[in-house]
């Protein structure tokens, strides 16, 4: 009886047993778990193979046009990023540019961090520092009475006291020219004479409003700064100028306009009140002579206003010896 008993016994534990083996693939005397452990390093192989790609793949996509590669940054593993959440201007990118990232970014100006590839395709940099910021205008002014209006001012990034031309970013929906007449009139009250006419149809002694003309652009998809046809006798395009090689900085669109008379009460003196940004500015008169001293002593002390005026008188120069000889 005790036999039996013990039989019993044993055949139910194996019963048991094999009921746990069945729930349990592991469970076999440890040989299909040590496979799973002997198997394990080809998993994480595959794992590795498959999955850096595809992480790679969606954080920096390239398309593949022709003989050109152009990438693309992507976040969040698949969904498209916007490139800027404040910044409104357009962002630099050649065929060397081969991603971006942001360091910092307001609605006129952004800093990012670029990776670009050398011209030979040998050799990458990526930590090439590159500012944007939104094109803008720079306008020498010449009045009918012979006289340079300029201003006189303080600046954050200037040491001291600085001369300076009218200058002023590019709004949205705007070429060149049209920023550049509308910096004139709301920084000095002048302007050309058809400039005159059209704002005593258009404005009705309201705020400064001229319809703008239609944006052109060059091979390089960069806002052409031509001067239409019935401006031309009083605006010279003097032209389009990157601030900086190499770190960006926007592009400076340049001009003169000769012959300014005012085109609104008050335009073109000290009593006028202009419309522009909030800096304290004070209005002055210097001849061809004082200007061409002023550069020479470094009173314009950016580069671009130094560019703008020296570019100015180089034409005046020109046209001057154009009539002589005729």
């Amino acid at each position: 009886d005790n036999a039996m008993a013990a039989d019993g016994i044993r055949q139910r534990s194996r019963q048991f047993t094999a009921s746990q083996q069945a729930r349990n693939p592991f469970h076999n005397d440890g040989d299909e778990f040590q496979k799973i452990i002997r198997k394990g390093p080809i998993f994480l192989a595959i794992c590795l193979l498959v999955g850096v790609p595809f992480v790679l793949f969606n954080v920096m996509r390239t398309e593949l046009k022709g003989d050109e590669i152009k990438w693309k940054l992507r976040d969040n593993f698949g969904s498209p990023r916007a490139d800027t959440s404040q910044y409104t201007g357009k962002l630099w990118t050649t065929e060397q540019t081969l991603g971006r990232t942001l360091l910092g970014e307001t609605e006129y100006a952004r800093c990012d961090v670029h990776s670009v590839v050398s011209e030979d395709h040998k050799s990458i940099v990526n930590d090439w520092i590159f500012l944007e910021e939104r094109d803008h205008v720079n306008v020498a002014v010449y009045t009918k009475g012979g006289k340079f209006l300029l201003f006189q001012q303080r600046k954050y990034a200037i040491p001291g006291v600085t001369l300076s031309p009218v200058g002023g970013f590019i709004d949205d929906k705007e070429t060149p020219f049209d920023a550049a007449r509308r910096e004139v009139v709301e920084e000095l009250g002048v302007g050309s004479r058809h400039t005159a006419q059209l704002l005593k149809r258009e404005t009705k002694g309201k705020k400064f409003s001229i319809p703008v003309g239609k944006i052109k652009v060059d091979e390089y998809d960069l806002a052409i700064g031509d001067v239409p046809l019935e401006e031309q006798s009083q605006w010279v395009f003097l032209g389009r100028y990157r601030t900086a090689a190499n770190r960006g900085g926007g592009f400076l669109y340049t001009y003169l306009l000769v012959d300014a008379i005012p085109v609104v009460e008050s335009g073109g003196t000290q009593h006028y009140i202009g419309r522009g940004d909030s800096e304290e500015q004070t209005l002055i008169f210097m001849s061809k002579d004082d200007v061409a001293s002023a550069l020479l002593q470094g009173s314009f002390q950016e580069a671009k206003w130094s560019a703008t005026l020296s570019l100015s008188l180089l034409y005046m120069q020109k046209q001057e010896m154009n009539t002589q000889r005729q």
